[in-house]
């Protein structure tokens, strides 16, 4: 689990900023900068653990929750999964994709747009090692386009 790592990190990152604020060889107002700077990935951490972002597959597509809203795409609309690593961004790879029709549909953020090699990301820190996930949606979705899986997951858009 990421976001359980991710928040013992911040957290103890927290008590280290508390602790060298009561020191008094240490600088205070550093320490407290410190401390509040990781409090702030408390709420984020904790709200991932609690409530982690969600991908459903379906013999009609994929269905993503994130912390950023939801979206979901069929079969037919989306092509090559693969791992990637955002540019000087990060040391976990996430999950990429591109569209069948090259649309970007606004699936990245501002800054991943000016990625070349995908047009839409699922993230990271899912429980599978990125290449894995990526090999499982390419066989879900040559399984479900061959037995004739068609629409969007979950309804229409």
């Amino acid at each position: 689990m990421v976001a359980a790592g991710m928040l013992l990190i911040v957290v103890g990152f927290v008590a280290t900023g508390i602790m060298m604020a009561r020191d008094p060889e240490e600088n205070p107002v550093i320490a407290y900068l410190v401390a509040g700077f990781f409090a702030l990935g408390i709420p984020v951490f904790g709200w991932r653990l609690f409530r982690p972002d969600t991908l459903m597959l379906t013999p009609e597509g994929i269905f993503f929750q994130g912390m950023r809203g939801t979206d979901s795409w069929s079969w037919s609309e989306v092509r090559d999964f693969r791992p990637y690593r955002p540019t000087g961004k990060t040391i976990l790879k996430h999950v990429g994709f591109n569209f069948t029709d090259g649309e970007r549909n606004g699936v990245l953020s501002h800054a991943d747009q000016q990625l070349p090699e995908v047009e839409g990301s699922l993230g990271n820190g899912w429980e599978l090692r990125a290449a894995d996930l990526a090999d499982l949606l390419n066989r879900a979705r040559g399984l479900w386009l061959r037995s004739g899986g068609s629409g969007h997951p979950l309804g229409s858009r």
